[in-house]
């Protein structure tokens, strides 16, 4: 699978990600594991374990290391689905930054957005393809080793992949299938957006359909379903469930990013040197009709802002005595926005330099106001 495909995720830091260690890189993309990994390995290679010594009693305390190298060659076949997402992505030029390896959370870092529906098909739909192509020649493998140990690791290794290939075929966020869907839905109607939304209800309904899953099937094949069809049922229906929502929620908020506007969202201010009293400022801000003030330095160019909550926490009978230059915070970097910035350039600057305010600035570098990031909230929660 494929993660972090909304643009206006946070970038990856240069170092690997919390959980996970760096194992190595491929073409510039970091190979990271999760810690959970081994842990896991263990318990699936114990339960393989028994599968082997079943069949193969002779084997003895070999049959755990026979066990373990399945799980490290199915660990391997995870890594060929996503560097197959990886590969295609680059050959988009889109940059891919992380490859993070685990059974249950495995995914492509791939940052930005794909700029056509057929980048974002190709890019999809070429994981499970590998998984598929990985499970055929495993399971030749099998039919050419005909017995022994060797047939019982490729053939489960072949069904493993079948399933994963299958799996994520099918058409509902946040699987590759529903990506797929995604593509077709904004190939037909030109909308990226609709794509999405379609993509992520679809993944709801198949995690409804993955929670009936235990009564569906023994009403149809008469198989009473055991306490772990049902666990097994609620952790994949709720990964659907979660993950095709969180892909609506961005869905509807991009939608709303074309009408955000640093012009119309940002408050007036007025200019005041540092030595100006509160009492003063909030003296004029009221009569220029600001809701924002922005302090000056010797040379008249803005340096810092006073917030409201700053203003506040000085007493009233204080604030004729206490200057703004004490109140106010220095504008750091990365806090300068420009008043024709909109949607997706706003969100950009919160995301790399968050902050609870921002100097604007027009065309000219004069001040023009300051934004709020508690505006730009209410903008999104009312539009």
């Amino acid at each position: 699978m494929s993660e972090s495909r909304d643009p206006h995720s946070p970038t990856p830091s240069a170092g690997p990600t919390p959980g996970t260690w760096v194992i190595g890189s491929v073409r510039g993309i970091k190979l990271t594991m999760r810690f959970t990994w081994l842990p896991v390995a263990l318990l699936l290679a114990f339960g393989f374990s028994s599968i082997i010594g079943a069949q193969f009693p002779d084997l003895g305390s070999w049959r755990y290391v026979a066990s373990f190298a399945f799980v490290v060659a199915f660990t391997a076949s995870i890594l060929l689905h996503e560097l197959a997402h990886a590969l295609v992505a680059l050959r988009f030029g889109i940059t891919v930054s992380e490859i993070n390896l685990g059974f249950f959370a495995a995914g492509t870092h791939i940052e930005g957005e794909r700029k056509r529906p057929f980048e974002e098909f190709a890019v999809s739909v070429v994981g499970p393809l590998a998984s598929l192509l990985v499970g055929g020649l495993a399971y030749l493998g099998s039919r050419a080793a005909d017995e022994g140990v060797a047939y019982v690791a490729l053939f489960e290794l072949a069904v493993a992949n079948l399933i994963v290939g299958v799996t994520n075929l099918l058409p509902g966020l946040p699987l590759d299938g529903g990506w797929v869907l995604r593509a077709f839905v904004w190939k037909v109607t030109g909308n990226p957006h609709t794509g999405t939304i379609a993509a992520a209800w679809a993944g709801r309904i198949l995690a409804i359909a993955v929670l009936a899953a235990p009564v569906i099937l023994q009403e149809l094949f008469d198989r009473q379903p055991t306490i772990i069809d049902f666990v097994i049922a609620l952790a994949v229906g709720f990964f659907l469930w979660m993950g095709s929502t969180a892909s609506l929620m961005q869905a509807r908020l991009r939608r709303k990013l074309p009408a955000l506007q640093v012009r119309t969202l940002a408050r007036r201010a007025i200019a005041v040197h540092a030595s100006t009293p509160i009492s003063e400022a909030i003296r004029l801000a009221t009569g220029a009709q600001a809701g924002a003030v922005v302090v000056t330095d010797g040379d008249d160019k803005p340096h810092a802002l006073v917030s409201e909550s700053a203003v506040s926490a000085v007493a009233p009978n204080q604030r004729p005595w206490t200057t703004v230059g004490e109140v106010a915070t220095r504008i750091g970097a990365g806090h300068i926005i420009g008043v024709n910035d909109t949607g997706e350039e706003i969100l950009d600057t919160l995301r790399k330099n968050p902050s609870s305010e921002y100097l604007v600035l027009d065309a000219n570098g004069l001040v023009y106001g300051v934004l709020a990031t508690a505006d730009v909230e209410q903008a999104f929660r009312t539009r």
